[in-house]
Formats: C-alpha cells, sequence, structure tokens
C-alpha cells in the first residue's frame, strides 16, 4: 500500500494546482470561462486516484461518484445562497461565507438524516 502522506501530498498540489487555475480564470480571463472550468468534475480526479490507490475496487469508486451526484444539491444551493449573501452584503466576504457555511452545516445534517431516515444509504455507498 502507497504511504498515505505522500499520496495526500500529491493531492494538495493537484488540487491546489485546480483551484488556482479557476481563480485564475475566474479573475482574469472571464467569469464564466472559471465558472465552466469550475463545473467538471476534474477536482475528483485527485480523490477517485487515491481511492484507487489505496485499494478501493472501480465499484466502490462509482459508488462514491453516484453520492456525490445527489450532494450536488446541496453545492447548488449554497452556491446560490453565498451569491445572495454577498450581494446583499457590501462590505465583506466573511459574513456572507460564515452564513453560507452554517446554512450548509445544517442542510447537510439535514440530508444525512433524511438518507439515514428513508434507508437510502446503499444507493450512496
Amino acid at each position: 500500500m502507497p504511504n498515505i502522506l505522500h499520496s495526500l501530498i500529491q493531492n494538495f498540489i493537484i488540487g491546489g494546482s485546480i483551484i488556482a487555475s479557476i481563480s485564475y480564470l475566474g479573475t482574469f480571463v472571464d467569469p464564466l470561462i472559471g465558472a465552466i472550468w469550475w463545473s467538471f468534475p476534474i477536482s475528483l480526479l485527485p480523490t477517485l486516484f487515491f481511492m484507487q490507490k489505496h485499494g478501493k475496487d472501480n465499484k466502490y469508486i462509482a459508488k462514491f461518484t453516484v453520492s456525490t451526484t445527489y450532494a450536488l444539491v446541496l453545492l447548488v444551493l449554497s452556491t446560490a445562497l453565498l451569491s445572495y449573501y454577498i450581494k446583499n452584503n457590501k462590505t465583506s466576504l466573511w459574513i456572507p461565507i460564515l452564513k453560507t457555511s452554517g446554512a450548509w452545516l445544517v442542510a447537510s445534517v439535514i440530508f444525512f438524516g433524511i438518507v439515514k431516515h428513508f434507508k437510502l444509504a446503499d444507493k450512496f455507498m
């Protein structure tokens, strides 16, 4: 089994490079191009390779990707809420980020609770 610390550092570098490219495109090229690049699930790739490298089979990895698809509802809602809070706050990004983080946390707990309550976990992992 490969060294976990080495794999995590590798993921950090790849993930950081992806975020940096999105930041650059969105700031200096065109916000739409940055958003489109961000929408490609390229940020999942390091995670998928990490899982494979550490013994997870393709069936497990496929279930994980389906789980992330369902969780995109949380992403859409929190991104829309973040946009709303930023638009209505003239001074700082911190307050909108904190409000959105709190709302995301509550929505995530509710989402998790619904999955567990209705015994849908086998659809996720």
